[in-house]
């Protein structure tokens, strides 16, 4: 097959065509990136025999994405080329390579934080008991280590970030990392701090990563944290390497999670780094483009010489592409949007409600509700939590892992909610020793006992498929077929929507990786990388916050909360004109405005909660009435 480039511009074309050597594509909103990207991958894997491709972004669907599009413009991808997020890619090199640190291949992922703290907890008692004034609160110090992980910690005296290091702090972060090995279970933080620490201590490793990709692509760059972009330094060649690196620095976002303007400037030092522009911005009215401009050239933390972005349409479809409005209270504001939505006969699945906070978002979701539309507000989840569904993942769970006396608890929990049957995990735990400390071949025969026709059913299936062999594919099949149906009730939304997220994630991971090589660890892991949020349905109006709408497009973009203390929020005008905190608010407000593909609608209450706020200084700097 030959990949047309015809309809390439200029800029869009040169990234394409870019052979070998470092590069980085600054891509503006809307300028066609992720198609410039799956381009030159497939056009590299169509044209060179001898090149491999490991195309790394920040999230599952963009990932998924990628994966479909290089495979519609190839016929097939083969195994020349792996798209996947940053932490799959961790995932991958640990179970490949991870006994090197200590490290089983079929170590498990920490998705509840309730799981850390227990973890977290037991290390802290420790040194407590040793004399070390420690913090009381618990959830404080799993933020503390999460953020030593993302900065790259290797445990000595002195912590980044921190002023002054207390010296509980190497020693808290170095047992933590040490119980998690022990117990073969990893955070999203500790997947890339030890994939760090091997590539760091075990340079061969690294060498082999460097011989099995040739050509390394990123994607939303300018969201690396440090831990993600030391660890690319460490796999990626030297001299001249093969990066191709696309980002825009006015989208970084993710500040509070180590994400920097710096890291942008840094690549091109460490790498001296080509540039390719691409200001083109296909997406927005010309009206729209022209707010952007003026809104994010006061921003002074952006790369020199940047060009500003340059409207591809000549004229919008809409008469009004631009408006705005004011409203005494926040729940006057949010009643005009839902009715403003159904006035102007809208289809409500090309519109869009933004926030900067979730509370905004569902009052807006409410007052939608209240007119007779549907409203989804996306709630990020990274476990199933029905329990029929749970009790089949903590199956393959156990299966995976047949004496952890943690995931019998969960299994436990999961039935009896399910069959409101109690089972006691201390008595599975001795009938275990009957069967050779088998916890699920216990459990299944404890379960049985109390299990009315649609359990004994689930169950059989379960003892078949888990306990007497191991064929977790058919028993997922089974289940998301067919299995399935005696537990689904209309009126339970909830679950009929976890199977069906269970459904279309199952269908991913077969699709990448097939049934023959699929094993039952890599589809947990893979599963518990994926968060489990359902998506919307086709009728309803998304209410979604800034940094949820990154990456997506929309007819008509409502967004709401335009005041002073809430965009900017509070805390950013609190430390300053200049400061930091202000440029990243700035951002989103940016991200929030170029997600249109027709009109944009501001709104704003001149009170928040009892509190008079004035227009948000992003109006102004727009070039907008703020009457």
């Amino acid at each position: 097959m030959v990949i047309d480039l015809d309809s390439l511009n200029e800029n869009q074309r040169k990234a394409v065509l870019w052979e070998d050597g470092p590069l980085l594509v600054l891509a503006g909103p809307g300028s066609g990136k992720t198609r410039v990207l799956t381009l030159r991958v497939a056009r590299l894997l169509e044209e060179r025999e001898d090149i491999s491709v490991l195309a790394l972004t920040f999230t599952n669907k963009a990932a998924t994405e990628m994966r479909e599009r290089v495979d519609q413009l190839l016929g097939q991808r083969g195994d020349r080329a792996h798209l996947c997020t940053f932490h799959s890619f961790a995932t991958d090199v640990l179970r490949q390579h991870g006994s090197h640190i200590g490290l089983r291949p079929d170590f498990s992922l920490l998705t509840q934080d309730e799981d850390r703290l227990s973890i977290l907890n037991d290390v802290a008692m420790s040194l407590e008991d040793q004399g070390f004034p420690l913090p009381t609160d618990r959830k404080s110090l799993l933020v503390l280590v999460d953020r030593l992980f993302a900065e790259s910690y290797e445990g000595g005296p002195e912590a980044p970030s921190l002023t002054k290091t207390p010296d509980w702090v190497p020693l808290l972060f170095r047992s933590y990392s040490d119980a998690l090995i022990v117990a073969n279970r990893l955070d999203y933080g500790s997947l890339l701090g030890f994939t760090y620490r091997l590539l760091r201590e075990m340079p061969k490793v690294a060498k082999v990563l460097r011989l099995g990709w040739t050509h390394v692509c990123v994607d939303e760059f300018q969201d690396t944290n440090k831990a993600q972009y030391d660890l690319l330094k460490l796999f990626v060649a030297d001299k001249n390497p093969n990066l191709f690196v696309v980002g825009d620095d006015d989208q970084i976002l993710y500040q509070w999670n180590g994400a920097s303007p710096e890291r942008l400037q840094a690549l091109g030092s460490d790498f001296d780094m080509s540039v390719v522009q691409l200001p083109e911005n296909y997406r927005c009215p010309p009206e729209i483009v022209d707010l952007a401009n003026r809104l994010i050239v006061h921003n002074k933390m952006r790369t020199q010489d940047k060009r500003p972005l340059a409207a591809f349409r000549t004229a919008s479809l809409e008469e009004r592409v631009i408006r705005s409005g004011a409203f005494e209270t926040p729940n006057d504001e949010v009643r005009t949007v839902a009715k403003d939505i159904l006035k102007r006969k809208l289809v409500p699945s090309e519109c869009v409600v933004l926030a900067r906070t979730t509370k905004l978002l569902e009052s807006a979701a409410e007052a939608l509700r209240a007119v007779g539309l549907e409203a989804y507000v996306a709630h990020r989840k990274n476990d199933f939590e029905s329990p029929v569904v749970r009790v089949v993942f903590h199956a393959l769970r156990l299966a995976n892992a047949r004496h952890d006396r943690d995931l019998l608890r969960r299994l436990c929990v999961a039935w009896n909610e399910l069959s409101e049957a109690t089972l006691e995990v201390e008595d599975i735990v001795a009938n275990a020793t009957l069967v050779g400390g088998d916890f699920l071949r216990a459990w299944a025969d404890a379960a049985m006992d109390c299990a009315d026709e649609n359990a004994s059913t689930l169950l059989g299936r379960l003892r078949a498929a888990l306990v007497d062999r191991l064929d977790f594919p058919g028993i997922v099949d089974w289940f998301l077929t067919k299995g399935c149906k005696p537990w689904t009730d209309e009126d339970d939304l909830d679950q009929n929507d976890e199977i069906d997220t269970w459904r279309e994630l199952h269908a991913d991971l077969v699709r990448e990786h097939g049934h023959d090589d699929l094993t039952l660890n890599l589809y947990l892991q893979q599963m518990d990388l994926t968060p489990k949020t359902t998506k919307p349905t086709p009728n309803s109006v998304r209410c979604l916050t800034v940094h949820g709408s990154k990456g997506l497009e929309f007819k008509h973009v409502y967004l709401i909360g335009m005041a002073q203390q809430i965009l900017p929020s509070f805390q950013a005008l609190k430390n300053g004109p200049i400061s930091r905190e202000l440029e990243e608010e700035r951002r989103n407000c940016f991200v929030a405005i170029t997600r249109v593909k027709e009109s944009l609608t501001l709104t704003r209450a001149r009170h928040y909660n009892g509190w008079a706020k004035p227009p948000s200084q992003f109006l102004e700097e727009m070039g907008l009435e703020t009457d």
